[in-house]
Formats: structure tokens, C-alpha cells, sequence
């Protein structure tokens, strides 16, 4: 039985069973050119073997999908018509067409299940976990996320973690595409699967198993095969605009001239099994120049979105910025101690996601000894701050409504305050609040990216029409920012449900809009969004599954890359639609004037077959041209 089941695979599974039918086809059709009559039957059975596997997709189609214009009903319709004819040598012509096309899929599918492999690699089998001051080695699998785990010089970093002791230069290219090492030390993020190259670290594990960044990336590009692979929807909804018309125009000319293989000799003329290759092959083409470029797009439909935004919308922090907050200027109330003060703060951000946040807990770390103790109680309100306990002290760090919620003293003269520092500065101000009793203020800042200015003059050159910016930061930072990137609008002080409504409520004349962002609060707006762009190598696990396009080498001219080859892969793909028209235009005229009978009709449509192929192929070539 098993025996029987190795068979099966090995005939009629791809791709060997792609490689039988072309194989086949092409001999039987050499021969029949050769002797006619004698391999008549030959080719008819090994076309009718051959056309089942798109009967079997066309009505496997109707049922599950309950769609009856597709590219293969499409492609069915044409293998009836000839059969009926009785002109097999177009359909084993069909037939060769869409076992290459079948073929071309099986090796987009491969290609993709290699790259995994080659990814997954590069994952550490062990790690070196330090527990009660003694070390263990264990198998990576074993790691939860908390273990504090020791990665020597040239070893490789098991999982995703943060550095608690110690500092060296990592080496993310496997990852990130960046190319020089980069400096981290204590309080930094450190990914998976790159390179320690100069001093033994100690890190925290934060990301563990299916969470860590290389297991991620694995993910996303088997999630972007599947998509791919699904015979495009843009060829669907070719079959979807133009079998009505074939079928309209056959029916006319039998009205009329009540000539049935002149009716079939049109059908034969108009067969789409060429757009059935075209299309898929500008799709496959273009998400693998965008994998190249570190980009991964979920699918060819994101690149039909993605050509036609008309607003982008970008967050601010680790989007237009580094992400990377530094402390700017601290105050500390008159009766709290400095150390006093920075130990409750970091107990109170020890478990920040935020970037600010870990900015402040970074510096804390600086004026403390030995470990920060966890917080008993720690509650995260969204775009406002943190509220933390510890040994009966409740800690509020974030803005003045923090202040508000924590029930501090003199909270409205304190948050006018900070509002008027922030105001003259263009920082953020944080404010803290310990025991209800209002601490100090710590003003952080950020700095745009450096190639964030040209990329947003690059992506206005690629004809988007309005840029904004999404911020939970105040007016003035939002302001300060937003100038100096010349950005078309911003909005400020926002929580995630405002980036959401804000989306909703844009006018229908700026759609489709784009999200770009890398948080947790940003992904509700990249689901939301008509295509969410996730800066992926820093970005969180939830944005990135939220995001329909991620950018692993977080490089922001990225985008205007991918607005430049989605669009040439629109330009290519209409470009093959206007081939197809050309050609059925001229072969109808040659059908209608009774020059092309069935057989040249077949031979026709087998010739022009090529030409749209010929200009999907362009596609493989495309490179990001100068957009400033």
C-alpha cells in the first residue's frame, strides 16, 4: 500500500506531474506534426490528461469560492471550445501553457521553502543559561522568556533579548541587511540568530521560540508564498472583465453568420492561458526583487494597493524617528533623594515597552547598584504612561492625566508646567509621581532619521499626494518634527482608537491610504488602513502580523521603492493586458475575414503567446532608480 502511495506522489503530485504533461505534450505534438494520423489519438488523450488539473481548479473554483469567471474557467472554456473543434493540437498548445505556468509555481513555492531553511540555519541549536550564579548549557527550545542567558565573543544570539550586562559590537546582517556591526550595551534590544562579535554579554531573554525575530521572518515569507501562490486575484478579475466579452462576441458572430468554426476559431483566438503565466510571472518577479531589497509584501494584492495610495500616513516614533529617546534634562523635587527618585522610576518602567520608557530605565540603571526588584503591581495605560506599586508605593510615571489618575497633589499648576517646557523645548516631558506626591520630570527627545527627509521628498516625486504623521507625542514635538521633514499635516496627542477613527474619517478623495508603523498602538491603524507598512527589524510582533508589507532593514527609503516597482508592476501587468487586446483585435480581423480558420486561429494564439510573457519578464531585471 505504501508502495502504491510513493507511486501516486511521484506521478501525479507536482512537479513531476508538470514535468509529464510538458514533456509528453511536446513529444506528441512534435510527432503530430511529423505524422499526422498516426498520432491523432496520442494527442488527444495526452491533451485531455493534461486539461484536467485546470477542469479540476475551475470547478474546485465554483464550489469552494463560488466564483465562475476565473483565469482557469477562463482557460476551461477555451479547452472545451477546443476539443469541440476538434483542434487538438491547441488544446495540448493550452495544455503545455498552463503546466509551465503550474511549474513556475511549484518553483516559486520551492524557492521560498529553501530560503526558510537557509534562514533557520542560522539559528543556535544551544544557549548558556546563568542561573544561582552557576552556568548551564541547554537546548535553545528550552529558554523561556525571563532566562538570563551568557553569549560569548563570535557566538551567535540565541533569542531576541535585552543586554543586562556588559557591551559589544553585534553583527544583524543576517537579519537586518545592515551590513556594520552595531554598538550595544546594557538596556539595548539584541535579535536572534546575529553575531556577538567582541565581548561576552549577558542578556534577558524577551522573545523565545515562534516569538523571536528569526522564527518571525520564517513565518512572514511562508505567509507571503501562500498568498503568492494562489493563481493572482488580478488574473481572476482579468477572466472576471473579459470572458463576458469573448462569450458576447461568439455568440454575435454565430448569430450572424451561423458559421460554427468561425465562432470557434474566435474562441481559440481569445484564450487567455498566456495571461494565466503573464501575471502570476510580473507577481512572482516583483515580491522577489522587493524580498532583495529586505522587504517582505504579503501578496500580490498589496502590491495593486500599494501603487495607488494617495495618502501615507507615518507614526512618529521608530518610524520617522530612531526610536532611540535620549535623556535630555531631569528635575527632582526639593526632599527626594537622586537615588530615591531613579530607583522607583526604573521599578516603575523595568517592563516598558515603550521606547521612552526604556530610555528612562536605561538611564535609571546608570545612578543604581545590582539588580532593579519587579514591580508588585504594573499597569500600562496606553499612550498616557505607566502606574506601577512597590512595597506600598504607587509610582505614575507618563503625562499630567497620569498625574490625574494617580490623585497627586497640585496636579493642574505641575502639567502647566511641563505643557510650557515642552512647549519652549519641542521635547517630551515626562512626569513623576511617587506616593501621590508629584517627583520630578525627566524631558527626553528623539531625532528624525537622517534619510527621513529624502525618502518623504521621494515618495512625493512617486506622485503620493499627502503625507501626514501620527504621534501620541504633544503638539509641540509634533510640530517640531513634522517641520523640519515637511510633512503635509500632523495630528498630536493621539491614542490608538484616534488613529483608528482618524483613518476612518479621511475623505474619500485622499484614498487608499497607507499606515506605516512599528508598535503594539499601531497596529489596530495597519489593520485598518488600505495597506499597513510595518518597520519590521525593530517593529513589534503584533504590528508586523498586522501589516500587509514589513520592511526588515527598517530603512525608510524602502518606501518609496516599493511605491516605485508596485507601480511598474501595475504599468507591466496592464501593459500585458493591452498586448492581449492588441492581439485578439488582430486576430479576430483575421478570423472575421475568414483568413484564420481553427487551426491557423490555434497556431495564432500559440505565437502571440510569448509577447506578454517576454514583457512580465522585465520584471526580474528592475532595479530602485534615482526618485530625487
Amino acid at each position: 500500500m505504501s508502495g502504491l502511495r510513493r507511486s501516486y506522489k511521484a506521478v501525479f503530485l507536482s512537479p513531476n506531474r508538470e514535468y509529464l504533461i510538458i514533456v509528453s505534450a511536446s513529444i506528441a505534438l512534435a510527432a503530430n506534426f511529423l505524422r499526422p494520423k498516426e498520432m491523432f489519438y496520442p494527442l488527444l488523450i495526452i491533451a485531455l490528461i493534461g486539461a484536467i488539473p485546470t477542469f479540476v481548479a475551475a470547478v474546485s473554483s465554483i464550489i469552494s469560492q463560488r466564483k465562475a469567471l476565473t483565469i482557469d474557467s477562463f482557460n476551461s472554456f477555451a479547452l472545451i471550445v477546443s476539443f469541440a473543434a476538434r483542434e487538438f493540437r491547441s488544446a495540448a498548445f493550452i495544455v503545455l501553457m498552463l503546466s509551465s505556468a503550474a511549474l513556475l509555481e511549484w518553483f516559486t513555492k520551492s524557492e521560498t521553502n529553501r530560503a526558510v531553511k537557509e534562514l533557520l540555519k542560522l539559528k543556535p541549536l544551544k544557549a548558556v543559561r546563568e542561573e544561582r550564579g552557576e552556568t548551564k548549557e541547554l537546548p535553545v527550545s528550552e529558554v523561556r522568556v525571563g532566562d538570563v542567558l551568557i553569549v560569548s565573543a563570535g557566538a551567535r544570539i540565541p533569542v531576541d533579548g535585552t543586554i543586562t550586562f556588559g557591551s559589544s559590537f553585534i553583527n544583524e546582517a543576517s537579519v537586518t541587511g545592515e551590513s556594520s556591526p552595531v554598538g550595544k550595551s546594557v538596556g539595548d534590544e539584541v535579535l536572534s540568530s546575529t553575531i556577538n562579535e567582541s565581548n561576552t554579554i549577558k542578556i534577558k531573554a524577551t522573545r523565545v521560540g515562534k516569538d523571536s525575530t528569526i522564527e518571525r521572518m520564517a513565518e512572514l515569507i511562508n505567509q507571503a508564498a501562500k498568498n503568492k501562490s494562489k493563481r493572482e486575484r488580478l488574473a481572476d478579475r482579468f477572466a472576471a472583465i473579459f470572458l463576458p466579452i469573448v462569450l458576447l462576441a461568439g455568440a454575435l458572430v454565430y448569430i450572424i453568420t451561423r458559421n460554427a468554426l468561425m465562432t470557434a476559431a474566435l474562441f481559440l483566438v481569445a484564450c487567455a492561458d498566456d495571461m494565466a503565466v503573464a501575471i502570476p510571472l510580473a507577481i512572482t518577479a516583483s515580491l522577489g526583487r522587493a524580498a532583495k531589497r529586505g522587504v517582505i509584501i504579503k501578496g500580490g494584492e498589496w502590491l495593486s494597493v500599494l501603487s495607488r495610495i494617495k495618502t501615507l500616513v507615518l507614526d512618529k516614533t521608530g518610524t520617522l524617528t530612531y526610536g532611540r529617546f535620549t535623556v535630555k534634562d531631569v528635575h527632582i523635587e526639593p526632599g527626594i533623594g537622586r537615588k530615591e527618585f531613579w530607583k522607583y522610576l526604573a521599578i516603575a518602567e523595568k517592563f516598558s515597552d515603550h521606547p521612552v520608557g526604556k530610555s528612562i530605565f536605561k538611564e535609571a540603571r546608570k545612578y543604581l547598584e545590582g539588580a532593579v526588584p519587579d514591580p508588585e503591581e504594573h499597569r500600562v495605560l496606553k499612550g498616557r504612561g505607566v502606574i506601577a506599586k512597590f512595597k506600598g508605593k504607587e509610582i505614575a510615571v507618563g503625562d499630567d492625566k497620569i498625574l490625574l489618575d494617580a490623585k497627586v497633589k497640585n496636579s493642574p499648576s505641575v502639567s502647566s508646567k511641563a505643557k510650557l517646557l515642552e512647549k519652549e523645548r519641542g521635547e517630551t516631558t515626562v512626569l513623576v509621581a511617587i506616593n501621590r506626591r508629584f517627583s520630578g520630570t525627566v524631558t527626553v527627545a528623539d531625532t528624525p532619521r537622517l534619510e527621513a527627509k529624502e525618502s518623504i521628498k521621494k515618495i512625493k516625486n512617486e506622485g503620493v499626494e499627502r503625507i501626514m504623521m501620527f504621534t501620541g507625542d504633544n503638539k509641540s514635538v509634533a510640530e517640531k518634527i513634522s517641520g523640519a521633514l515637511d510633512l503635509d499635516a500632523f495630528r498630536a496627542s493621539m491614542k490608538p482608537e484616534d488613529k483608528l477613527k482618524e483613518l476612518g474619517d479621511l475623505p474619500s478623495e485622499n484614498l487608499p491610504v497607507g499606515m506605516v508603523g512599528d508598535g503594539i498602538n499601531d497596529a489596530p491603524a495597519l489593520s485598518r488602513a488600505d495597506v499597513g507598512i510595518a518597520m519590521g527589524g525593530i517593529g513589534t510582533s503584533v504590528a508586523v502580523e498586522a501589516a500587509d508589507v514589513v520592511i526588515l532593514t527598517d530603512e525608510l527609503n524602502r518606501i518609496p521603492e516599493m511605491i516605485s516597482l508596485s507601480r511598474e508592476t501595475m504599468r507591466v501587468i496592464n501593459g500585458d493586458m493591452l498586448i492581449w487586446v492588441f492581439s485578439n483585435v488582430v486576430g479576430f480581423a483575421l478570423v472575421l475575414s475568414g483568413v484564420a480558420g481553427p487551426a491557423l486561429a490555434a497556431f495564432y494564439n500559440f505565437a502571440t503567446d510569448f509577447f506578454p510573457l517576454l514583457n512580465s519578464s522585465k520584471l526580474f531585471r528592475w532595479q530602485p532608480r534615482d526618485l530625487s
